[in-house]
């Protein structure tokens, strides 16, 4: 066991790019030699993470075109070994390289258009829950409101961009021509309800009421935060009104 266990360690070294004798325990045959037998079998991994990443990244690689994207994941698979018995995860770094590796980091649409889609597909994948319904709300006693905890579903997620991004990546997904960058900045919610992910954009105080949530505040919390941006009659109203519209959209899982 301690000789297969060498061997298979020499052989994930080398499709790692670390040195390795393994070539010397493959058999060459009389059409293919045992270093082209290694080559074919590595040329394969690379490939089988390139299939993983293009799709996480499908309109990322429709944006940078095929010989653009093809650099990108030669980089990332270089920089990025495989951390994780599951493909799904492989490409969660391509955010980071997209910041930091040249030609990508001057391109400053890129890192969102990709957060775009890791934010999608991680809502996507989130864990389940059952969510509440409106009816919830009738049996909670007025004396609980003010230290009611909220629990969203996993699969909420809010994006920040600066930028437009948001529109380029709808452009690519509905096979049109992306807009040109500009200067936007807004802030996204992503979630999936019934099995279809969702998205819509959110304005200031509903931003700050989402991230107080989502930070363990409770409602008391939350009303008096909203007090920036609503006066003293119409804040508990606004923060009532906040908690129906996220239960009817599936994202409460209790309360």
């Amino acid at each position: 066991m301690s000789q297969l266990r060498e061997l298979q360690q020499s052989f994930m070294n080398h499709l790692l790019g670390t040195p390795s004798k393994v070539v010397e325990h493959i058999q060459s045959t009389d059409d293919t030699s045992a270093q082209q037998r290694l080559d074919i079998y590595c040329s394969g991994y690379r490939l089988r993470l390139k299939e993983a990443i293009t799709t996480d990244f499908d309109r990322l690689h429709g944006y940078l075109g095929d010989e653009m994207f093809d650099k990108l994941m030669d980089c990332y698979i270089d920089k990025y070994q495989s951390q994780h018995p599951s493909l799904r995860y492989y490409s969660q770094h391509i955010c980071e390289l997209l910041a930091q590796q040249k030609p990508f980091c001057d391109y400053l649409e890129l890192v969102e258009i990709a957060s775009i889609e890791q934010t999608f597909n991680n809502s996507f994948d989130a864990a389940d829950c059952t969510t509440i319904n409106i009816d919830h709300l009738s049996q909670i006693a007025v004396e609980s409101w003010p230290t009611l905890q909220i629990q969203l579903h996993a699969s909420v997620q809010l994006l920040s961009c600066e930028y437009n991004s948001f529109a380029i990546w709808k452009a690519l997904a509905e096979d049109k021509t992306p807009p040109a960058l500009i200067k936007e900045t807004a802030t996204w919610l992503i979630w999936r309800k019934d099995l279809v992910s969702r998205y819509r954009v959110l304005d200031d105080a509903e931003t700050y009421a989402l991230t107080r949530v989502t930070q363990g505040d409770n409602f008391g919390d939350l009303c008096e935060g909203l007090l920036k941006y609503f006066d003293e009659e119409q804040t508990p109203i606004k923060a009532v009104t906040y908690l129906q519209t996220w239960i009817n959209e599936m994202m409460v899982c209790e309360a």
